[in-house]
């Protein structure tokens, strides 16, 4: 959908509805998550706080973005007035913050969760490398985008003194964020490739993890758009593309964050592997005393069922 094609007033709208539909998905997605993580060991981890505090800050972006909508987001900037174009850049600058710090959180919950699935020193290594990574990218790209320009209008990227290259910046940030998320995919690939099971099973698995490929789709097809558009005599109406493709991203990421916790999946999981050592939601940890450890893992994998439960009784 081109904003241009879009009546004047009708964009606004547009994009209010469809930014918050995203975040209502992105709502009913945690909800599941930790209703169903909740039901079948009754507890939540670090990694499901961290998820809730990422859709906190996916929240306080959704507004920002919205107040910005409200100004004139889809309409020709030379139909609004100086204070709308105005009102628009602070809310912008706002929600990219909020916006970075989510997708931060997200990996964190991620890298999170991959800690309490493998136990192995490979992967737990892999994944303190991303932990590093995602919180260089957060911090380099946060900080840029608080001082994009000089001081006391550093969000006025239009009219403002001493701004950074905006384009490159953004290519900077996207192309990290895709990077990252191709290095999770990789990541569950690696952990999800040493399991003991058929290959259906093993297929099933993998598409389930590797959905987050979507989120590289959309993260590519916005910083493509983005590279065309900017620098851009008409902002406002040329941004209403590659904004709705940012409010899809934080809600994909956040849908296919939540996606191997669902209890169809948690299930088909458990009865493809040969021996689960706390598994999330396993019939071992559903038979332990729920005073046990927090963490839940992967590991030795046994050739039956039977070796399974002759290891787990000795």
């Amino acid at each position: 959908m081109d904003a241009r094609e879009i009546p004047r007033n009708d964009a606004r709208t547009v994009f209010q509805i469809l930014s918050w539909f995203l975040f209502v998905v992105a709502i009913l997605s945690i909800g599941a998550r930790l209703g169903t993580k909740y039901a079948m060991t009754r507890k939540l981890t670090w990694d499901d706080w961290i998820i809730l505090a990422a859709l906190s800050a996916y929240l306080a972006q959704c507004v920002s973005i919205s107040i910005g909508a409200s100004q004139g987001l889809g309409d020709p900037m030379s139909s609004l007035s100086e204070y709308a174009v105005e009102n628009f850049l602070q809310a912008e600058y706002s929600s990219l913050v909020f916006q970075l710090i989510a997708l931060a959180l997200i990996k964190w919950s991620i890298s999170a969760s991959i800690q309490q699935l493998s136990p192995r020193a490979t992967h737990k290594r892999l994944d303190w490398i991303l932990r590093i990574v995602v919180g260089f990218w957060l911090l380099t790209a946060v900080l840029t985008s608080l001082f994009q320009c000089a001081l006391p209008t550093p969000w006025d990227y239009l009219f403002g003194s001493r701004c950074i290259n905006r384009r490159a910046w953004w290519g900077y940030v996207a192309s990290f964020n895709i990077a990252t998320e191709v290095f999770i995919v990789a990541l569950y690939f690696l952990i999800i490739g040493n399991l003991r099971m058929s290959f259906a099973r093993k297929t099933l698995v993998l598409l389930i993890f590797s959905s987050r490929i979507l989120v590289i789709g959309i993260a590519l097809s916005q910083l493509i758009i983005f590279l065309h558009i900017f620098p851009s005599l008409d902002l406002t109406k040329d941004l209403w593309l590659p904004t709705i493709l940012n409010q899809a991203i934080l809600s994909t990421s956040v849908v296919t964050a939540c996606g191997p916790y669902l209890r169809p999946f948690m299930e088909s999981l458990e009865s493809g592997m040969t021996r689960v050592d706390h598994m999330p939601g396993s019939q071992e940890d559903l038979a332990r005393p729920r005073t046990g450890s927090n963490g839940y893992g992967l590991s030795g994998f046994s050739s039956s069922t039977a070796c399974s439960s002759q290891a787990t009784n000795r």
